[in-house]
């Protein structure tokens, strides 16, 4: 979901109407003025909580729009969510056996990144959210449909990715294991 559109704002809003649009769409989704939709309400109030977070927060908010400019305005879980993520990690198991725990921790560790509850430099995490849309797009260098052979490309990026972030991925397990 695009945290500016759920907000209905423009990608250049300040700081002042994000909060207003934020409290106005608050008012809107507050659970107890939905009690006929109050699953949906929850849900959607706890999106614009993340929204707010990111959009109000100058770093993340700028690590958010690279992840939009990358993804050509298209939020990244129009590319990646957890059901994209693991039915293209069960295709690939036999490749990327030896990688398996490394790039569910990476995948992750950039999910937190991106909801703000883990702290990733903002180049780090443009690399990380380019080496996950690069291995769901199931058309790249070499293409998904030859078995095996298809994922040696995907494997080649996360072998680099995980290569170059190995001690950012044990500090993040760490954190992951006291959090």
């Amino acid at each position: 979901m695009n945290y500016y559109e759920l907000l209905n704002i423009d990608p250049k809003a300040g700081p002042d109407e994000i909060k207003r649009a934020y409290r106005e769409k608050l008012k809107e989704w507050h659970p107890d003025k939905n009690p006929h939709r109050k699953e949906k309400a929850e849900e959607i109030t706890k999106t614009m909580n993340i929204a707010y977070g990111i959009l109000s927060d100058p770093e993340q908010r700028q690590n958010y729009d690279r992840i939009l400019r990358f993804s050509k305005g298209r939020s990244f879980d129009e590319y990646v969510d957890d059901g994209s993520f693991s039915k293209k990690m069960k295709k690939a198991s036999g490749a990327l056996k030896g990688l398996w725990q490394d790039v569910q921790d990476l995948y992750s560790l950039f999910k937190d990144a991106v909801r703000g509850r883990y702290k990733l430099h903002p180049v780090n995490l443009g690399i990380i959210g380019g080496g996950l849309i690069y291995f769901i797009i199931p058309m790249d260098i070499i293409p998904d449909i030859f078995p095996l052979i298809g994922y040696l490309d995907d494997m080649a990026v996360f072998t680099t990715i995980i290569n170059a972030f190995g001690e950012e991925l044990v500090k993040y397990r760490n954190w992951k294991g006291s959090a």
